[in-house]
C-alpha cells in the first residue's frame, strides 16, 4: 500500500503543469544567480560564486522560497480527496492507515525534494556558462552542492512537509494552509528580530527551521578565505538546530494521524441539529413575480456577500491577529535602533515599520486571497448555477475586487491602530494621523489595489487558480530580475513610482507630485486590465480563452470600448510625458551605464592623474538659496596658487551634478573652459599663459544648481525645501583628476579592460605626503561667505556671523572666519529652533527641527565635556564657537566642518535616551564630531594609506574616552562589543583585501570599528596619561602643517615615545599586524578557605592568530599580559567600583593556563579580558558566571 500510494502521488504530479513551472522557477533563480552579475542571492564581493559558503547560502535562501511549493504540493495532496468529493468512495475501502497515509505524505514530500534538486543543478550549470567571469569561480566540487542540500535543506523541507500535511489533515482546507504559511513567514521574521540583538543570536539560530540564520551565525566571522574553502557541516549550533527540528518533525508526524484510518470530513460535529417545521406553501402562482433589480442593487448585494465571505470568517480573524503579531516583534525588540538604542516611535518610523513588515506579506495575501475569491464558486461546485444568474460580469468582478481591497485596507488599519497604541504607550503623543492616511493610503495601498487588478487579470486568464497564482508570482520574480538587468524604470514596473523617504524636516519633498502622476499613468493601465478581465471573465460552459476572446467586444459594449480607448490614451500620454521628464529633462542612467561612465572616465583621463593643479588660497562666496524651487545660485571669488613645482598650462575640471552647463562660468583672466566632454561631466580649463610656480591668480566661478521636472533616480538630496545641506565639493567644479571616481570592484574593472586599482596611494610614496586626504583642493584658505535664503529660514556656513539682514522678503547672512581653515565647507538652510549656550568663552549652538527637541541638551552636554577633555588631553580648541545643524534623514551621518557640524535627524535628534542602561549614541556621535576639530581640522593626513586612521581612529578614541568618563567602563564594554562585532563581520565582506590598521585604505570597518578597539587596548596597555601626552606631542608637531602632512608612520613613531619593550611590541604589532586573540575561560572554581577567605581557581585558554589580507590565518606564540577580572556583578551592568573585586593584568602563554586568587568574598562573575580590549573573535566566552 505504501509504495503503491507513493507511486500514485508521484505519477499524479508528473502530469501537472505546476510541477514543471515550479521546477523551472527554482532552476532559473539559481541559474541566473550564478550565470549573471545582475541577480544576486546571498554572498558577493570576493566570495567565489561556487564556493561552499555561497552554494550553501544560496540553497538555504531558495529553501525559504520553496516553502510555497510545499504548500502547493503537500497541502493539495492532503485535501485532494475532499475537494474531488472522493472521500465517500475511497474511505469505505479497507485501507492500511500507515501505508496509505504515509505513502501520500512521502509521495508529496518526495515530489518537493525532487523539485528542489533543480536548484543546485541550476547553480552548477550557471557556473559552466561560457560567458561567466572565471575569476569569480573556483574548482567545481559536487560535494559542495550535495552536502548543504542533504544535511541542511532537506531536513527543512521535511519539517515543512510534515507541518503542512498535519495542518491539512486537521482542517481540510487550503486556506488553513495559506494562513499557516503566513504564520511561519511571520514567526521567521520575529526570530530575525532576536538575531539583531547580540545576546539572542544563538537562540534565534536554534529557532530557525530553515537553518539560514544558523548558517549566518556559524559563519558570522568567517573571512573570505574561510568562506571560499570551508563547507559547513553538522557540528555545534548547526547540529543542534537540525536535531531540534528533526525532532519536531518526528513529533508532528506522530500526532498528525498518519497511523489512523482516514475518515470523512466531519462537517457538523459538535453542532446540535435544529428541528424545523415544514411551512405551508402558498400556491405557486402567488410566488411568481418579475423582479426589477438594478445593476447598482446587484453590485451592493454582491459586495455584501463577498465581504461577508472574506471578512467575517475565522481565517480573516486569524490573519488580523497575525498582522498584529507581525508588528509586535520589531516594536518590542527595538527594530529601529543604533548600538541597541531605539528611536522615539515617530509616525514616520511607524509607517516605515508597517510597510517593511507587511510588504512581502501583502503580496502573499494578495496572491492567495485573489485566487480563492475569484474561484470560490467553481471550487464549491456552484459555478454553473451562479453563472446562469442574470448578473453582469462587471458586478461579479467589481464586488470581488472590493472584497479583496477591503482585506488589505482593514489589515493596514489594524497595523495602524497597533502602532498608534505602541506610540501612546511609549509616550509619543504627536501621532500625525495624516501620515498614515497619505503614506499608507495614497502611496502604498493605492499601488497595492492596482496590483490586485493585475492579480485578477491573471486569474481570469489562467485555467485554474494555482496557475493564476503562478502567473502572478512569475511576474513578480521576473520584474525583480528585469529591474536588475536595467529595466528598473518605474514606467516598466507595474504600479511603482520614484519616491523619496519621508522626513520630519522636509515632509514628502517632491514625492507626492511624482507619485500622483505615476499613479495616473498606472491607474489608466489598471482600468484597461480591469476591462479586459471583465470582458474575459469565465462564465458558462464555454470557458476556453479563445472563445472568451471572441466575445470580448460584445462583453465590453460601446461604453466599455470607449473607456478602454480613453485608458489607452491616458496611459500613452502620461507615459510619454513621464519618459520625457525622467530621461530628457533629467538624467536617467541604469547601473551598468553609470559603471561604464566610470570606466570611460578612467580610460580617457587617468593619464592626467599626476598633472599639476592650482591650490585654493582664499574663498569668498555668494550663495542664494531658493528652497521652494530647489535652486541655488553661487558666485565664488577665489584666489589660487601654483604649489605644484612646475608651470601649469591647463587643468582638468570635473563639473558638478544637477548643474546646467550653460550657467557654469569661469571668469578668470587669461583662462577659458575648453574641450568639454560630450558624454562625461569633464572639461579643460586652459590658460593663455602658463601659471608659474608660486604665482597666484584670482577669478570667479558662477553657476546655478537647479532641480526641474521629475527625476527617476539620482535624486539631488542636497537641495530641499527645508533642510538644504550641500558642501563645496558637491556644489563647485573640482580641479584635477578624481581617482575617487574610478571603479573599485576588480571584476567590473576586468570586464571593462582596466588594470587592477590601488584603493589608496602607498604609505611610503612621498609624492603624496604634500597633499592631504582632501586632495590638492583641500588646502587651508581664508574664508567668508554671504548666504541668502527664504524669509522663514536660517542659513549657516562655517565662520562667525558678522551681519544679518532682510531684503525683498529674504534673509541674508554674512560669515567670516578669523583664521585659515581647510577648504571644506557646508551650506545649510532650514527652519530651525535654536539652543544657545556660552561655555568658557565658546558659543555652543544647536539648530534643530522644532519637533525634535529631545536630545538637544545632551548634544550641548557632549560638546562641553568634549571641549574640556580634548583641550586638557590634546591642546586648545581653535575656534570661539561650535554649531550643530540638523538636516533631513535622507542621509544618515554627521560631518564635521570648521566650527560647524551638520547632523542627520536619523542618528541623533530622534533617539530615545530614556533608558540609562543603554548606550547613548547621541553623546558618542557628538563627541566624535567635536574631536574632528582636532583630528582632521588641526591635523590633516597625507593622501596615502592610513589617512583615515589619523582623522577617524583618533576621533573614535577621543570620543570613547569622553564617553567612558561619563558612563563608566561597563558602558564602554557594551560599546566595544558592538565595534568588535562589526569589525569581525566587516572582514568577511571585504571586497579587495583586509589591511592592517597602519595601512587602512578607507575601509570603514578598520578605521572606525577596529580603530576603536585597538586604540582603547593601547590606552589600557600604556596608560591614558602617556598615550594622551604622545598624541598631544604629535598634534603639536603637525598642527596646520602642510610640508609634509603626517602619515600613520609618523603617528606610530609618536605613540612609541617613552614606552618599555613590552609596550613597544604591543603598539607596533597592533598597527602593523592583523591579529586575532582566542581567549576563553574554560573553568572556574571557588573554594572556601579556613581563614574565612575564598580561593578562585581559573582555567584559561590563550591563543593568537595572525592573518593575511585574504583572511588566511596562522597560529602564533602567545605571550602577553591580559586583564583578569573578578566581579560581584555582571561586567555589563557594573555601576560602582565596589563591584570590581579584582582587575589585574597577568601573563598568559599559548595553550592552557591556571591562575589562583585569594579574596575576602566570592565573586559572581569572572572574566579574561572582560572589558573587550583585545580583538577576540568570540568574546562571549570571556565571561564565566559562577
Amino acid at each position: 500500500m505504501f509504495l503503491h500510494t507513493l507511486s500514485f502521488e508521484w505519477r499524479y504530479y508528473l502530469r501537472q503543469p505546476s510541477y514543471y513551472v515550479v521546477g523551472m522557477l527554482l532552476f532559473l533563480v539559481c541559474f541566473f544567480a550564478t550565470a549573471t552579475d545582475n541577480v544576486q542571492i546571498g554572498s558577493g564581493g570576493e566570495v567565489l560564486k561556487n564556493s561552499p559558503f555561497a552554494i550553501g547560502q544560496t540553497l538555504l535562501i531558495t529553501g525559504v522560497i520553496a516553502m510555497f511549493a510545499v504548500v502547493n504540493f503537500v497541502g493539495s495532496t492532503a485535501v485532494r480527496n475532499q475537494q474531488c468529493l472522493m472521500e465517500e468512495l475511497l474511505y469505505v475501502k479497507p485501507l492500511s492507515p500507515i501505508g496509505y497515509q504515509l505513502g501520500r505524505f512521502a509521495g508529496s514530500a518526495l515530489v518537493v525534494m525532487t523539485l528542489f534538486t533543480l536548484a543546485p543543478l541550476g547553480h552548477l550549470l550557471g557556473s559552466l556558462m561560457p560567458w561567466v567571469d572565471s575569476s569569480r569561480f573556483g574548482e567545481i566540487s559536487l560535494w559542495f552542492y550535495l552536502k548543504p542540500m542533504l544535511l541542511l535543506v532537506m531536513p527543512s523541507l521535511l519539517f515543512l512537509s510534515a507541518l503542512f500535511y498535519a495542518m491539512a489533515q486537521k482542517f481540510r482546507s487550503m486556506m488553513a494552509l495559506y494562513l499557516t504559511a503566513v504564520a511561519v513567514f511571520i514567526l521567521y521574521g520575529l526570530a530575525g528580530q532576536l538575531a539583531s540583538q547580540p545576546q539572542y543570536r544563538e537562540i534565534a539560530a536554534l529557532l530557525d527551521p530553515f537553518a539560514l540564520r544558523t548558517y549566518s551565525q556559524v559563519a558570522r566571522y568567517w573571512t573570505i578565505a574561510e568562506k571560499n574553502t570551508i563547507s559547513m557541516g553538522l557540528e555545534g549550533l548547526m547540529l543542534q538546530n537540525r536535531v531540534i527540528w528533526l525532532s519536531i518533525t518526528a513529533f508532528i508526524l506522530a500526532i498528525s494521524g498518519l497511523h489512523r484510518q482516514p475518515s470523512l470530513t466531519r462537517r457538523t460535529e459538535g453542532k446540535k441539529q435544529r428541528a424545523y417545521k415544514v411551512p405551508v406553501m402558498p400556491p405557486l402562482s402567488a410566488l411568481v413575480r418579475t423582479p426589477n433589480i438594478s445593476g447598482r442593487a446587484q453590485f451592493w448585494t454582491r459586495v455584501r456577500f463577498e465581504v461577508k465571505q472574506v471578512l467575517f470568517t475565522a481565517p480573516f480573524y486569524i490573519l488580523g491577529a497575525l498582522s498584529i503579531f507581525n508588528l509586535l516583534g520589531p516594536m518590542i525588540a527595538g527594530d529601529l535602533n543604533w548600538y541597541g538604542t531605539s528611536n522615539w516611535p515617530l509616525t514616520q518610523d511607524m509607517v516605515d515599520l508597517i510597510v517593511g513588515s507587511t510588504g512581502l506579506l501583502m503580496v502573499i495575501i494578495l496572491v492567495f486571497y485573489c485566487g480563492e475569491i475569484v474561484w470560490r464558486e467553481r471550487s464549491t461546485g456552484m459555478g454553473d448555477i451562479i453563472d446562469s444568474l442574470p448578473v453582469s460580469n462587471r458586478v461579479f468582478l467589481s464586488s470581488k475586487f472590493v472584497a479583496l481591497s477591503l482585506v488589505m485596507v482593514i489589515l493596514y488599519l489594524i497595523a495602524m491602530l497597533t502602532t498608534i497604541c505602541f506610540q501612546l504607550i511609549k509616550g509619543q503623543m504627536n501621532l500625525e494621523l495624516s501620515q498614515y492616511a497619505i503614506r499608507l493610503g495614497f502611496m502604498i495601498l493605492l499601488p497595492l489595489m492596482m496590483s490586485a487588478v493585475l492579480a485578477f487579470f491573471f486569474q481570469v486568464l489562467a485555467p485554474n487558480k494555482y496557475a493564476g497564482m503562478g502567473l502572478y508570482v512569475g511576474y513578480y520574480v521576473l520584474s525583480l530580475i528585469l529591474a536588475s538587468w536595467g529595466f528598473g524604470h518605474s514606467l516598466n514596473n507595474f504600479a511603482s513610482s520614484p519616491t523619496l523617504p519621508y522626513s520630519d524636516m522636509n515632509g514628502y519633498g517632491w514625492s507626492l507630485q511624482s507619485h500622483a502622476l505615476y499613479m495616473l499613468y498606472w491607474g489608466a493601465f489598471s482600468v484597461l486590465l480591469f476591462l479586459l478581465a471583465f470582458g474575459l471573465y469565465r462564465r458558462g460552459p464555454e470557458v476556453g480563452l479563445k472563445h472568451r476572446i471572441g466575445l470580448l467586444k460584445y462583453q465590453l459594449g460601446s461604453g466599455g470600448r470607449v473607456l478602454a480607448f480613453a485608458s489607452v490614451a491616458v496611459f500613452a500620454g502620461m507615459g510619454a510625458y513621464l519618459f520625457y521628464q525622467t530621461t530628457v529633462v533629467n538624467d536617467y542612467r541604469i547601473p551598468d551605464e553609470m559603471t561604464d561612465s566610470q570606466a570611460d572616465y578612467e580610460k580617457r583621463y587617468r593619464q592626467y592623474a599626476d598633472a599639476p593643479v592650482l591650490s585654493p588660497v582664499s574663498v569668498k562666496g555668494h550663495f542664494d538659496i531658493y528652497p521652494g524651487e530647489r535652486r541655488l545660485k553661487a558666485r565664488v571669488e577665489m584666489r589660487w596658487q601654483n604649489r605644484s613645482g612646475e608651470p601649469i598650462s591647463r587643468m582638468l575640471v570635473s563639473l558638478p551634478e544637477h548643474t546646467d552647463r550653460a550657467s557654469l562660468k569661469f571668469d578668470i583672466p587669461g583662462a577659458r573652459l575648453a574641450d568639454e566632454d560630450d558624454s562625461l561631466p569633464v572639461a579643460w580649463l586652459v590658460f593663455d599663459t602658463p601659471i608659474a610656480v608660486g604665482a597666484e591668480i584670482a577669478g570667479e566661478i558662477s553657476l546655478v544648481r537647479e532641480n526641474t521636472g521629475i527625476a527617476e533616480n539620482n535624486f539631488d538630496l542636497t537641495l530641499v525645501e527645508n533642510g538644504t545641506f550641500i558642501n563645496n565639493f558637491e556644489l563647485l567644479p573640482v580641479f584635477g583628476y578624481q581617482s575617487d571616481a574610478e571603479l573599485l570592484d576588480r571584476h567590473e574593472r576586468e570586464k571593462r579592460g582596466l588594470p587592477p586599482k590601488d584603493r589608496a596611494n602607498k604609505l611610503e610614496d612621498k609624492r603624496f605626503h604634500q597633499v592631504n586626504f582632501f586632495g590638492p583642493q583641500g588646502s587651508f584658505v581664508d574664508f567668508e561667505a554671504t548666504v541668502s535664503t527664504a524669509g522663514d529660514q536660517t542659513a549657516l556656513v562655517p565662520g562667525y556671523l558678522t551681519k544679518a539682514w532682510q531684503e525683498n522678503g529674504r534673509n541674508f547672512f554674512h560669515y567670516k572666519m578669523d583664521s585659515p581653515m581647510v577648504n571644506f565647507f557646508a551650506i545649510v538652510s532650514g527652519r530651525f529652533e535654536v539652543k544657545k549656550e556660552q561655555y568658557k568663552g565658546i558659543n555652543i549652538e544647536v539648530y534643530y527641527h522644532p519637533d525634535h527637541p529631545w536630545n538637544v541638551e545632551r548634544m550641548v552636554e557632549s560638546v562641553r565635556d568634549s571641549i574640556d577633555y580634548f583641550t586638557q588631553a590634546f591642546g586648545p580648541y581653535q575656534h570661539r564657537q561650535l554649531r550643530i545643524m540638523e538636516f533631513p534623514g535622507y542621509r544618515s551621518f554627521a560631518q564635521s566642518f570648521a566650527n560647524t557640524v551638520p547632523y542627520s535627524e536619523r542618528i541623533g535628534f530622534i533617539t530615545d535616551l530614556r533608558d540609562p542602561d543603554k548606550i547613548d549614541p547621541v553623546y558618542y556621535v557628538t563627541a566624535h564630531e567635536v574631536a574632528h576639530q582636532w583630528w582632521g581640522h588641526q591635523v590633516g593626513a597625507a593622501d596615502v594609506q592610513g589617512s583615515a586612521v589619523i582623522s577617524e581612529s583618533l576621533s573614535q578614541y577621543a570620543a570613547l574616552m569622553v564617553m567612558e568618563k561619563k558612563y563608566g567602563a561597563h558602558m564602554l564594554r557594551k560599546f566595544l562589543r558592538y565595534e568588535l562585532d562589526r569589525y569581525l563581520r566587516g572582514r568577511g565582506g571585504e571586497r579587495i583585501g583586509e589591511m592592517p590598521l597602519l595601512r587602512s585604505e578607507n575601509q570603514q570597518y578598520i578605521h572606525y570599528q577596529k580603530g576603536s578597539v585597538v586604540m582603547m587596548a593601547i590606552k589600557d596597555m600604556v596608560g591614558e596619561e602617556k598615550l594622551n601626552a604622545n598624541l598631544a606631542a604629535f598634534l603639536e608637531r603637525y598642527r596646520y602643517r602642510t610640508d609634509p602632512f603626517p602619515t600613520t608612520l609618523d603617528l606610530l613613531d609618536y605613540l612609541k615615545q617613552g614606552l618599555d619593550d613590552e609596550e613597544l611590541a604591543f603598539v607596533d604589532s597592533a598597527f602593523r599586524d592583523i591579529k586575532l586573540y582566542d581567549l576563553r575561560l574554560t573553568n572556574a572554581k571557588v573554594t572556601e578557605l579556613e581563614n574565612g577567605k575564598v580561593r578562585v581557581d581559573l582555567d584559561i585558554h590563550a591563543g593568537l592568530l595572525k592573518a593575511d589580507n585574504e583572511g588566511k590565518e596562522q597560529e602564533e606564540i602567545f605571550n602577553e599580559r591580559v586583564d583578569i577580572g573578578l566581579f560581584a556583578a555582571d561586567p555589563d551592568s557594573i555601576d560602582s567600583e565596589e563591584q570590581v573585586l579584582l582587575l589585574e593584568k597577568h601573563p598568559l602563554k599559548s595553550g592552557d593556563n591556571q591562575l589562583s586568587f585569594e579574596l575576602d568574598k566570592a565573586p559572581s562573575f569572572v572574566g579574561v579580558d572582560p572589558f573587550v580590549k583585545l580583538v577576540d573573535r568570540d568574546s562571549k566566552d570571556n565571561i564565566f558566571k559562577l
